[in-house]
């Protein structure tokens, strides 16, 4: 199924990005609008009309939520249902930089990349706050202009690692067998966290999820991208 997605994303072509194209995100907690800034970075935003109108992000998710950071999206793989694998994927090509003189404000859709500055592909950011240090650095290739507040509440899902902070013990009950628990380190503070190892649950696997989860920014409750589609704002 993937590859058919990616098959027909590739051998789709998109009309050319026009002034009065808009982005609309229809998302499960609402749908808001954007614009590009095609002056700026026109493959980013030619490849991303492509990506877009050829139904490539329809069903995928913002798989990292960062509050007062961004929220990221765009991988075909946050479809599969496993999560250890959201991040890694493509459209099967990548789009050479456009760095430009976009600010990375509040509002800004940038791509994400590896440390390869040639590497932006289908994925996606927001900003949720401004990010100068990202100036220069990354293709910023539109700007959230309708419904804003709609990416502060994706940014303010719960993810896992929260979920898994939050769910901790101090320390393990006194009538209890330490032996039936495992014991991760917060982050941020060091402090101990204790957890008890769910029934028929081996030791060592349970250990593994945990600390997968408390390195994820994933939402626990996922944040599906329905559509996204360019239009011509005259006949939205």
């Amino acid at each position: 199924m993937l590859d058919e997605i990616k098959k027909n994303a590739k051998n789709f072509i998109p009309k050319p990005v026009t002034e009065n194209d808009i982005i609309v995100f229809e998302t499960t907690v609402g749908t808001f609008k954007a614009k590009f800034y095609n002056d700026a970075a026109p493959n980013h935003c030619l490849n991303f009309k492509k990506l877009a109108n050829s139904g490539f992000y329809d069903g995928t998710r913002f798989h990292r939520v960062i509050p007062n950071f961004m929220i990221q999206g765009g991988d075909i793989l946050s479809r599969d249902g496993n999560k250890n694998n959201d991040g890694t994927g493509s459209p099967g090509w990548t789009i050479d930089a456009e760095f430009n003189d976009i600010k990375h404000k509040r509002g800004v859709l940038s791509m994400a990349r590896s440390s390869n500055p040639n590497s932006a592909g289908s994925q996606f950011f927001i900003c949720v706050t401004d990010q100068p240090h990202l100036d220069g650095k990354y293709t910023a290739f539109g700007k959230v202009t309708d419904k804003i507040g709609i990416i502060d509440h994706i940014v303010n899902t719960p993810t896992e690692k929260k979920y898994v902070i939050e769910t901790s013990l101090k320390s393990i009950p006194e009538n209890e067998n330490k032996e039936n628990f495992i014991r991760l380190i917060h982050p941020n503070t060091k402090q101990v966290m204790f957890y008890k190892i769910p029934a028929n649950r081996e030791k060592t696997e349970y250990y593994r999820e945990m600390i997968n989860k408390l390195r994820s920014d994933n939402p626990v409750v996922p944040v599906i991208i329905k559509t996204v589609r360019v239009v011509n704002k005259d006949k939205s």
